[in-house]
């Protein structure tokens, strides 16, 4: 059941005096409401199709070098509705291009450190673009690396200060399409 708004805000005081301006009243909306309509929108989609929307974790590098930006990455898209299909890690490349076309999904966030984002990331975008991703996420900020991952098809770039709704929102539209 939807969750209703305990108190409507009270009415503004009569006055005989006519107010200098004229200001709407504010809608009622809990902080929480944008993070609970796109939960509900996948949850439509999981009772239509049997899935929610997917977000594979491409994690490179060690443990070590990928744990911290795949817990942010797996928090930031789940709070907004689309299910982020985690993993160990891989021992190569190709291992992990296996492991995308596998699992079905259609999107892809590249996590790991900035020292291998620097060595691995650039190439490992333009594998899984061919591969099939519509869209690629990276965890954390571009730096030096922005033009050649956006050359390589990274979309948008996942850190504190994104737009979650914003980028969970169009995760959800790209994932629609997911086979």
């Amino acid at each position: 059941a939807p969750v209703a708004v305990l108190m409507p805000a009270p009415p503004a005081p009569a006055s005989d005096a006519a107010p200098p301006f004229a200001v709407p009243p504010l809608r009622s909306q809990r902080i929480a409401e944008p993070f609970e309509a796109l939960r509900d929108r996948s949850d439509a989609t999981l009772a239509a199709t049997g899935a929610r929307p997917r977000v594979f974790l491409a994690n490179l590098g060690p443990i070590a070098a990928f744990s911290a930006r795949t817990t942010f990455a797996k928090n930031f898209f789940e709070a907004g509705g689309v299910e982020a299909v985690g993993n160990d890690g891989f021992p190569d490349r190709a291992a992990l291009v296996a492991a995308f076309r596998d699992s079905g999904c259609r999107l892809a966030c590249l996590c790991s450190s900035d020292e291998v984002y620097a060595d691995e990331a650039v190439e490992t975008a333009r594998a899984l673009g061919a591969a099939g991703a519509v869209a690629l996420y990276l965890a954390g900020r571009p730096g030096a690396l922005a033009d050649d991952l956006a050359s390589a098809g990274v979309t948008r770039f996942v850190a504190v200060g994104s737009d979650i709704l914003a980028v969970a929102g169009e995760a959800q539209d790209l994932a629609a399409t997911q086979a």
